[in-house]
């Protein structure tokens, strides 16, 4: 069974999301909190990341139908 690429993207987001909070957990638990803002670079770039490759797929399909 092949995954869609909306299946693929909700997911990466998901875990990117789940490494975050594993992160602010930690930070919250040994009072390291420059660990948050390193949570939130991370998942920032990847939902950027994510992002900017949707809008490249959605640029594609609108040239190849001719809008």
């Amino acid at each position: 069974m092949k995954m869609s690429f909306n299946a693929w993207y909700v997911a990466i987001v998901i875990a990117a999301g789940l490494v975050f909070v594993a992160i602010a957990l930690t930070a919250y638990a040994t009072g390291k909190n420059f660990l948050i803002f390193v949570g939130m670079g991370i998942f920032m770039a990847i939902c950027m990341a994510m992002t900017s490759i949707q809008a490249q797929r959605q640029q594609k399909h609108l040239k190849a139908s001719g809008k």
